[in-house]
């Protein structure tokens, strides 16, 4: 019986397997890996404006406009969309939402997007949720995000696309104080994301935790799950590293931790000036807090000068929430310095659009300064007013609080009481099954071990047949390499030396004599070298490939390049098989190419010796030429080079063709 027979048992046997398990206990649905595409199919404009170096560049936004214009106009929709939502990324990534590119994603929005399919188009929900989410206005945030949860998944792109819409959201929630929706939206995002192959997302999903932890006052967890967040980077760009840095330094802060607070917020900032990272919102607030230790340390004449540094790189963000934690920073300060702040106005119109969003963590902190405001100023009716109104707010952060864990313990409750009355109906089931079960696993464990004993008898008599068939190829081949350098040598020391004797007799005027007889010379010298090269055990290989090429130039009026980057590793026998199939390919490119040009390469690396053969002639058809009978050049170049150890790929056409020989070295 063939391999192939028992190969197709195996199988049988496998499958079966497979079913009487399957219908022996509950059945699991089977987790699709989506892989991350190795190449993206970007045209060369769309590859420039993704590369990062580019965006700070003064032409990347006319770069963009002129080719998206251009797509529209001649109706690629596809194009058009592919280079919005590259620009749109790096835009959402630099909280850049300037009003015209804003105009641009609305028009777009309104007039093309149903002519491309729904995740082309997706990056519009995308990046008007990031604006809505940078102006404090969640709940039209989370209803941007909320439409891209709805996309179909099939690829790697709509799985990661969905997981970054509740990764999102989870933020989002975390920000207006549903911590109880925070985390069902990040399990969410966790369950899409772990169906990618890129698990570097998980640094992303445990910093949402972190944040919720947070929120819920457990800072141990939220300080485990940041640590996490900085683990997962593995060496990423700078961005993430400080990003999760800057987390770790809110926790302290809203944990009490200040003297933690304090020094990392010191090491964090000069670590991020030091390394040249170009990040504005990553820059401000971790200067933000720097400015805080600096108040802390009574250092008001460095922190007024770097509150001046800071002011316009906070306005070029055009954050509300940005612009909020700025007037109050500059609030504290002017509290600690003049005693009072200037202008309370700059604190009391973000409490509304606070209010409004259910942002209670930023509303803490606009009445806590406006409190400390009123008490140095002695106002002690608006201090009261103030730390009343500060309560109510810290009510309300408690009372959502509550009612979340309230909510979590009564699912926790049914739940419990869910998986009783289930575990009770699958232990019955299970008593059941259990001996059936263990009479067919056994059975097919002994018939898989027989199968496979036989499947490894066989493997192991094809492995001996293979390494026979090699060595005999080898032995061949040195053979033959043996008797064709005796024959060159005896057409070389014996019959070019009595022609030369010949020559020499004739005194008298026998010039087409010796014509003739140069010819035979040449002929004699020209045959020795294709049986063997006379001077490749003297000169080597490099030199002799070189000749080789010269040779063929001269004769053919045919242009050949050499690269040859060779040490003198292998054995001569393998360096005169690899002149032999390079030999052979300059042979076949001359006979059958038509081409004007070639170019040989031999570059030797730490564990292999990489061979290229490449021209620029008419092509062909690699498999349709290796079944043919008139193949021998081509099967000869394939024996060779396994014969030594390598293995030949011939990739073939219309533009030319390349031989490329891969030989491992034994190290």
């Amino acid at each position: 019986m063939s391999v192939k027979k028992y190969i197709i048992q195996f199988r049988i046997l496998f499958f079966l397997c497979l079913l009487i398990l399957g219908a022996c206990n509950k059945q699991k649905e089977e987790t699709i890996i989506y892989k991350k595409p190795l190449k993206l199919n970007f045209d060369a404009t769309c590859t420039w404006l993704n590369d990062v170096e580019n965006y700070n560049k003064k032409n990347y936004l006319s770069v963009f406009y002129t080719y998206y214009n251009q797509k529209i106009k001649e109706g690629k929709f596809i194009e058009a969309s592919r280079a919005m939502e590259i620009v749109s990324l790096k835009k959402s990534s630099h909280v850049s939402f300037d009003k015209p590119f804003m105009n641009t994603i609305n028009f777009y929005s309104k007039n093309y997007r149903n002519k491309v399919p729904a995740i082309n188009a997706s990056f519009v929900e995308s990046y008007l949720g990031d604006y809505y989410t940078d102006k404090g206005e969640f709940a039209k945030a989370i209803s941007y995000y909320t439409k891209n949860t709805l996309i179909p998944v099939n690829d790697y792109k709509s799985c990661y696309k969905k997981g970054d819409a509740y990764s999102t959201i989870s933020w989002c929630y975390q920000c207006i104080g549903d911590q109880k929706s925070a985390l069902a939206a990040n399990y969410k995002a966790l369950d899409y994301f772990k169906q990618t192959d890129q698990t570097n997302i998980l640094q992303t999903l445990y910093d949402n935790f972190g944040g919720i932890y947070e929120a819920m006052h457990d800072y141990d967890n939220a300080l485990k799950n940041n640590s996490l967040a900085i683990k997962y980077t593995r060496g990423e760009k700078y961005s993430n590293v400080y990003t999760y840095l800057f987390n770790r330094i809110n926790i302290y802060d809203h944990a009490g931790q200040y003297d933690k607070m304090y020094a990392l917020s010191d090491s964090t900032y000069h670590s991020f000036k030091k390394s040249g990272e170009v990040n504005t919102w990553i820059e401000v607030p971790l200067t933000q807090y720097y400015i805080k230790k600096l108040y802390h340390e009574g250092k008001f004449e460095e922190s007024k000068n770097l509150l001046d540094e800071l002011k316009p790189e906070v306005i070029a963000l055009n954050s509300n929430i940005t612009n909020l934690e700025y007037d109050v920073l500059v609030a504290e300060y002017e509290i600690k310095k003049n005693k009072g702040i200037k202008d309370t106005k700059l604190i009391k119109k973000s409490i509304p659009i606070l209010l409004e969003n259910r942002h209670f963590g930023k509303l803490r902190d606009c009445y806590s300064v406006l409190l400390d405001d009123a008490v140095a100023k002695k106002d002690y009716k608006n201090a009261h007013l103030y730390a009343v109104e500060g309560a109510k707010i810290q009510d309300s952060i408690a009372s959502m609080e509550m009612a979340n864990a309230v909510i979590e313990f009564d699912v926790k409750y049914k739940t419990k009481k869910k998986e009783q009355q289930i575990a009770l109906q699958e232990n019955t089931i299970q008593n059941k099954n259990t001996t059936i079960a263990l009479l067919v696993s056994v059975l097919i464990g002994l018939g898989l071990i027989g199968v496979a004993l036989v499947l490894l008898q066989k493997q192991r008599k094809l492995k001996k047949e293979k390494q026979n068939t090699q060595l005999y190829t080898k032995q061949l081949l040195e053979k033959t390499e043996e008797e064709r350098k005796r024959i060159a040598s005896d057409l070389h020391d014996s019959v070019s030396h009595e022609l030369l004797s010949l020559k020499n007799t004739f005194e008298e005027n026998a010039e087409s004599t010796n014509k003739k007889i140069d010819g035979i010379i040449n002929d004699i010298r020209s045959i020795s070298r294709n049986l063997h090269p006379i001077m490749f055990d003297k000169v080597g290989l490099k030199a002799t490939i070189n000749q080789m090429v010269e040779r063929t130039q001269n004769v053919n009026d045919f242009m050949v390049t050499a690269e040859i980057d060779y040490k003198g590793s292998l054995s001569s026998v393998v360096e005169l098989q690899i002149y032999r199939i390079i030999q052979e390919a300059l042979s076949n490119i001359i006979k059958y190419a038509d081409a004007v040009a070639a170019r040989i390469s031999v570059i030797e690396y730490k564990s292999t010796i990489v061979i290229e053969i490449k021209d620029n002639g008419k092509g062909f058809n690699v498999q349709e030429t290796l079944n043919n009978n008139h193949s021998f050049g081509l099967h000869n170049i394939i024996e060779r080079s396994r014969a030594i150890g390598g293995e030949a790929k011939i990739v073939s056409d219309p533009n030319g063709t390349i031989i490329t020989i891969e030989i491992k070295k034994h190290l």
